[in-house]
């Protein structure tokens, strides 16, 4: 089953782009005039707290139907309420850079591990692939190409 997910996925992983890290996003320089301004003080708004990144390499991870995944059943559902709360929980800890569904019966992540056989104890903690409902393979993924607009769609 790795093996096909492996041959399916490895033309898709090819041309992935990710936003990667911080310094994607545009910012204003700062203002070097010394004239006083005429508009009155503004207090800055808060700011977002830093996200918390995990160390490690990128890992892309191709997620599609296991052993026991019943033929019909829907990808999205309350079947795999445990697998998304346990993705969300990896997210929470900085390791996942982006997860969602690959079409109807698949799924696609980058994440972030030490290495080869961290990422892989990972996918090994999520309930659907010890349950076998999902079977999941990752691979180190290197980031050669990002834009941050062209991810988000900005």
């Amino acid at each position: 089953m790795r093996d096909r997910i492996v041959r399916w996925a490895g033309p898709l992983l090819a041309g992935l782009v990710l936003c990667a890290g911080p310094g994607f996003a545009g910012s204003r320089p700062e203002r070097t005039d010394t004239k006083a301004s005429t508009k009155p003080e503004t207090k800055p708004a808060p700011t977002t707290p830093t996200p918390v990144i995990a160390k490690g390499r990128l890992f892309a991870v191709v997620l599609g139907p296991g052993a026991a995944w019943k033929k019909g059943q829907p990808f999205k559902g309350p079947g795999l309420d445990a697998h998304r709360q346990y993705w969300k929980g990896l997210y929470a800890q900085g390791r996942v850079a982006s997860a969602g569904p690959l079409g109807d019966r698949s799924g696609l992540a980058l994440i972030r591990a030490k290495n080869q056989k961290e990422a892989d104890a990972l996918l090994a903690g999520d309930p659907a692939v010890r349950a076998r409902v999902l079977a999941e393979v990752a691979r180190p993924y290197s980031a050669d190409l990002t834009s941050a607009a062209v991810l988000l769609g900005k």
